[in-house]
């Protein structure tokens, strides 16, 4: 990486990867701002599906959209509604049913809701009423075209689970960790801690957009997933610039948690170290209180971040220790990573400088 332990931008002076993905956030941003009215609707599996996601699962379950929105917004309009201090308010209103055939995916149960929505919903929450097989993706979701407008029929966002979920066997109270994952995508975040060898696991225990069952892995009886990461943040425009250092040279900087409102006494909310065009490392300071209590213990943790062609992320990856990646810097210990060295002190200090 062009003169990246010297702590340079790059070396013709261009623009960084992390002011272009500021740039290329602000487009997208109304997807996590305000009301956000998200249809629910059923996907109604055929016995006789094609489709391997189903894996000859003979269940069908017998909810209605109605049904899934009374399940569905309690716990996941207070999840958005507390993680964006209010910026953000998801609102489900029940939709219809998607009789789907023997041959159709998931995404073709988004079409045609979609193509249905009332012109008053902005995204679309779609929920099989059969179960996914052990070795198939729980859900998905697509955060659509940023510059389409807020109609669901012409931005085209929607997310995806199974019925897994929303079993009898939760007893009346399942999880929503997948819901809030699948959600997410709606708003423009991707997957961070990503493990693409087969079968694909999400690694990180620090963000929705990973292992969103975290939480319940140290609490069975936790139904929430965790919270998310600062560069999440960046692109539903809920961390700013403003609320950034961008570090170049050695420097001390004193962190407020990045889940936080505003930065306390005006300490920002991350660090950026910039590698290159295309990439850059955040440090940031995360609490384990609130959905993030499942943590072991507090502290900092560094992520490399590149962007891709339309200048949003590409990959995310925790750089803090093994899959789980909570071993957050504490007070006194360094990690090294792409020519820097990040080393905690107390109260959110961070020590950045060149390796070399």
């Amino acid at each position: 990486m062009l003169l990246a332990g010297c702590g340079s931008d790059d070396a013709s002076g261009g623009t960084s990867a992390f002011e272009r993905l500021i740039a290329a956030s602000v487009l997208g941003a109304w997807r996590a701002t305000g009301d956000d009215t998200i249809e629910v609707w059923v996907c109604q599996v055929p016995a006789d599906t094609d489709a391997p996601l189903y894996g000859d699962l003979a269940l069908r379950a017998d909810f209605t959209p109605a049904s899934l929105v009374d399940t569905i917004t309690p716990r996941v309009a207070t999840y958005y509604a507390t993680i964006s201090h209010g910026r953000y308010q998801p609102v489900f209103v029940a939709g219809g049913t998607v009789a789907m055939g023997a041959a159709d995916e998931p995404a073709d149960c988004a079409e045609a809701a979609l193509d249905a929505a009332a012109s008053t919903s902005r995204a679309v929450l779609l929920v099989a009423d059969a179960e996914h097989a052990e070795d198939q993706p729980g859900g998905f979701g697509s955060s659509g075209a940023a510059a389409a407008g807020v109609e669901a029929s012409n931005n085209r966002r929607w997310a995806y689970v199974g019925a897994n979920d929303f079993s009898a066997d939760w007893d009346g109270d399942p999880p929503m960790d997948l819901v809030q994952h699948e959600l997410g995508h709606i708003l423009g975040w991707v997957h961070s801690g990503t493990d693409i060898n087969p079968p694909l696991r999400y690694t990180s225990a620090l963000d929705v957009m990973s292992d969103s069952a975290s939480p319940r892995a140290v609490d069975p009886a936790r139904r929430d997933g965790p919270d998310t990461i600062g560069v999440q943040r960046v692109i539903s425009g809920w961390l700013t610039a403003a609320d950034a250092v961008v570090v170049r040279q050695a420097k001390e900087v004193e962190l407020s948690p990045s889940t936080a409102d505003v930065g306390g006494g005006g300490r920002p909310r991350m660090a950026v170290i910039p590698l290159d065009q295309r990439s850059f490392l955040t440090i940031e300071l995360l609490s384990n209180d609130g959905f993030h209590d499942h943590l072991p213990v507090g502290g900092l943790a560094v992520h490399r971040v590149t962007i891709g062609g339309d200048d949003l992320p590409a990959t995310i990856d925790p750089l803090n220790g093994d899959p789980g990646h909570t071993a957050l810097l504490q007070p006194g210990e360094s990690l090294t990573s792409d020519g820097w060295r990040v080393t905690a002190s107390d109260d959110g200090v961070v020590d950045l400088r060149p390796a070399s």
